[in-house]
């Protein structure tokens, strides 16, 4: 299962026991230093976005 399907089946089943435990299982394993940090100055921010741009093309 995806994360969209995930999310879409949490989003319609909100009772499902097992899927949340499935979701909160995943969510504990995230390494917590992913993504960037808050204070990116708008220099970087914009570096980083062209970056990922790039990377699509």
């Amino acid at each position: 299962m995806t994360r969209k399907e995930l999310k879409e089946h949490l989003l319609t089943h909100r009772t499902d026991e097992e899927a949340w435990s499935f979701f909160f299982e995943k969510l504990s394993e995230l390494d917590p230093n992913q993504g960037y940090p808050p204070d990116l100055s708008d220099q970087e921010m914009e570096r980083i976005f062209r970056e990922k741009l790039n990377q699509q093309a």
